[in-house]
């Protein structure tokens, strides 16, 4: 399932976006952005598109894909010291612009961050694509960016800092999609946005730009405005970004952000607060019988329509189109205060599921609004590392991957655990509680050969799933493999994507390792002495 734009042919690659635009005459707000690709997409009339599709928007994107491929001449990844700054510029500064004649100039003028290194090319990054990483969660943040106190009016933010917690209400004006409050990412980003002074001064001034410039460039009844914001304080963040360098090697163009760790100082836990956040009242039978609302099945593709309204008759459906990688370098924890409220089993006998129609718009949501409304956010991975939250999910496999260090001379680089995510409608990323599954990584070298040992959590499963050995050579792509891994998890049910995983790394490099068999009432789940026989087993592999 993915999102797909009606005015554009198969396989179109963006190449540039330019000025964000707003009808000078439009009655509701629809702010849209430029859009250059290639083939071009003039005959389809596809030269602008909302402004609410920017988190899906970047160099290199590919539209309505089919057959073709992202690629990017080359990758990276930089962390920041304390005395480095982000320098404002435009893309002019990247000597080697490969677009058209035609293009060259708008695209030499976009507003860039120049990061001036040493021993390292220049990044020129262009501003909107930082923005779409920190910011752009969902199309209602790129909307929200443009107006100047949705925030305020759509949520109530109360720190308490001596007992480390904040709680955000979120209002009932708000238009923010209530089922983005499932996705840990979604709470975090949204979370640190509204709580990190440093993050809402940065978001803010978008707006204050916007609002005093956007009348100084008005022609063919369209407002235009070259996006550029004031970045935060950056020290001690790290991101992973691909692109291309010039002919000289001296300059690197950032075409797209893949990964961000985000350096903030965050209370311990947030809550989030709405009537509407509720689990069923285990306390109470539920009801039966009665009517209930229609079955309904998704359709395969969900067509982006931005010249019709959206409207606010459906909670925003959404499309998973923002596949970026974030995490917080100090751990925090974000979650809904949920409401005991007792459930209902309907009778769903003669019911058959009813497939929607697949146009939906970006737009806000309004009462006028012609079609379904949906919203580009859902599919940021949280990558940030739960080893201690989750600690107690492998007690037997952390001691078995303390055998390898003390008995098998095994240099453990780097370990981490991070939460699975929902995969299309499966809930088996998730356990009884409703608390999410998780999956272990251990990078363990051994004679030089680095290994990847991987381990899904089965707390509440009457089974083990066997310990994954990952021999690599090439460790560049890991980032971006274990990321498929974690979705082939949730796709398989709880199982390895062996044919995937035979695809990334070959069908002898990634290795099964049996489980010990548990006995029951065991404060580990598996005896001692299995775990040594368990951790030669597995050295036996590396």
């Amino acid at each position: 399932m993915g999102a797909r734009f009606y005015k554009c042919d198969d396989d179109v690659r963006v190449v540039h976006t330019g000025k964000i635009l707003v009808r000078e005459s439009d009655k509701s707000y629809r702010p849209l952005i430029e859009v250059w690709c290639y083939p071009p997409q003039q005959k389809n009339n596809f030269h602008a598109t909302a402004f609410s599709n920017v988190p899906a928007l970047y160099r290199g994107k590919i539209i309505n894909q089919r057959g073709l491929s992202e690629s990017y001449a080359k990758r990276g990844r930089h962390k920041f010291r304390s005395n480095e700054f982000l320098r404002h510029s435009s893309l002019s500064e990247f000597p080697d612009s490969e677009s058209a004649e035609s293009l060259r100039k708008k695209e030499s003028e976009q507003h860039a961050f120049v990061l001036d290194r040493v021993s390292a090319p220049k990044l020129i990054i262009p501003q909107l694509e930082l923005a779409r990483v920190l910011f752009y969660a969902s199309s209602y943040l790129s909307r929200a960016s443009l107006m100047s106190s949705r925030l305020l009016t759509d949520f109530k933010v109360e720190v308490n800092t001596k007992g480390g917690y904040a709680n955000i209400e979120v209002l009932q004006t708000s238009n923010f999609p209530p089922s983005a409050f499932n996705d840990s990412a979604t709470r975090a980003m949204l979370s640190w946005l509204l709580v990190d002074s440093n993050a809402k001064h940065s978001f803010e001034s978008i707006f204050r730009y916007f609002n005093v410039e956007k009348d100084r460039d008005v022609s063919a009844g369209y407002k235009r405005w070259l996006f550029h914001f004031d970045p935060p304080q950056m020290s001690g963040w790290s991101f992973s970004y691909e692109g291309r360098l010039d002919a000289s090697g001296r300059y690197f163009l950032v075409e797209k952000i893949t990964d961000i760790e985000i350096n903030a100082q965050m209370p311990s836990r947030v809550y989030f607060h709405n009537p509407f956040f509720t689990h069923p009242d285990e306390g109470q039978e539920p009801t039966t019988g009665g009517k209930c609302p229609e079955p309904y099945e998704r359709p395969e593709d969900h067509i982006i329509d931005d010249d019709r309204e959206a409207s606010d008759a459906n909670h925003a459906f959404l499309l998973g189109e923002n596949t970026c990688s974030v995490r917080f370098k100090n751990r925090f924890s974000t979650s809904k205060a949920t409401t005991p409220k007792r459930s209902h089993r309907p009778d769903r006998s003669k019911d058959e599921a009813k497939k929607a129609g697949d146009k939906v718009s970006t737009n806000e949501p309004g009462s006028n609004g012609e079609i379904p409304s949906a919203d580009m956010g859902g599919d940021i991975q949280d990558c940030t590392d739960r080893s201690e939250e989750y600690a107690s999910r492998f007690t037997a496999f952390n001691m078995m991957v303390q055998m390898l260090e003390e008995k098998y001379a095994c240099i453990i680089i780097d370990s981490y655990t991070h939460e699975l995510d929902q995969v299309g409608r499966s809930k088996c990323h998730l356990i009884d509680s409703g608390a999410k599954r998780t999956i272990r990584c251990v990078v363990v070298e051994r004679n030089g050969h680095v290994n990847y040992l991987l381990e899904i959590d089965v707390t509440g499963l009457n089974k083990w799933i066997s310990t994954k050995c990952v021999r690599q050579i090439d460790t560049r792509n890991w980032k971006e493999q274990f990321s498929l891994i974690k979705k082939g998890v949730v796709t398989k049910s709880l199982g390895w994507p062996t044919q995937e995983m035979d695809t990334m790394f070959g069908s002898k490099k990634h290795i099964g390792i049996s489980h010990p068999k548990s006995v029951e009432g065991h404060p580990t789940g598996i005896p001692t002495d299995s775990i040594l026989d368990w951790a030669t087993r597995v050295a036996n592999k590396l």
